[in-house]
């Protein structure tokens, strides 16, 4: 489900994304790559030689599944925070910013079917909009700060047993912040940020799926 996501952001180089609607392909693809990252890396690392073995075992990939996807919401707050802190530092205007960036969370979630253990990503967007609104009361804070509340949510969520991973959190925390430190550098080759800092001043960006 996120192969075609995971590979968008190994295409090679694009025209720099200067509207909403390809902010959200941005959002979608790079939560699903670091999303993915993180729990995989992880889990073949403590599997080790089991690894296969594991993938052979449906009550695993069922678990996985799960992880996979809630891994992707919790990760989707902390890249649309990193793009709201680059829009930010190239002078968007604060107020309808994360309006327009929920806007894109949604359009990145929406493209998929719900999973089978929710039923919905209400929940998700609710919360995103008053952290992004948050965010906006003071300056942008430092980008290798992001994901420390979402790695907690990441490392709940692993389908690794908790007497095995009990002393990782640190680890899976420390690899979510520095995937995140690397998206943040590959928002600066990838978005046109005063093109869409001045559209979004003048209200001329399309809306996601608009």
């Amino acid at each position: 489900m996120f192969r075609k996501l995971f590979a968008s952001v190994f295409r090679g180089p694009r025209p720099r994304v200067a509207s909403l609607g390809g902010l959200a392909e941005v959002m979608a693809a790079h939560t699903a790559f670091v999303s993915q990252k993180v729990t995989l890396d992880y889990c073949r690392a403590r599997a080790a030689m089991h690894w296969q073995k594991l993938l052979a075992e449906k009550p695993f990939l069922d678990a996985l599944e799960f992880c996979r996807w809630e891994a992707y919401a919790a990760v989707l707050g902390d890249v649309a925070e990193l793009i709201q802190i680059y829009l930010r530092r190239a002078g968007a205007p604060e107020p309808p910013l994360p309006e327009a960036l929920t806007d894109c969370a949604r359009a990145a979630l929406v493209r998929h079917p719900v999973p089978a253990h929710r039923e919905s990503w209400e929940d998700v967007l609710e919360g995103l909009l008053p952290r992004l609104q948050r965010a906006n009361l003071a300056a942008p804070r430092p980008v290798h700060l992001v994901g420390t509340v979402s790695a907690g949510r990441v490392f709940e969520v692993l389908p690794i047993h908790s007497s095995v991973r009990r002393h990782d959190r640190e680890v899976v925390s420390n690899n979510l912040r520095f995937l995140l430190v690397r998206f943040y550098s590959d928002l600066e080759r990838e978005v046109d940020a005063a093109a869409i800092a001045a559209a979004l001043a003048e209200g001329a960006v399309a809306r996601p799926g608009g």
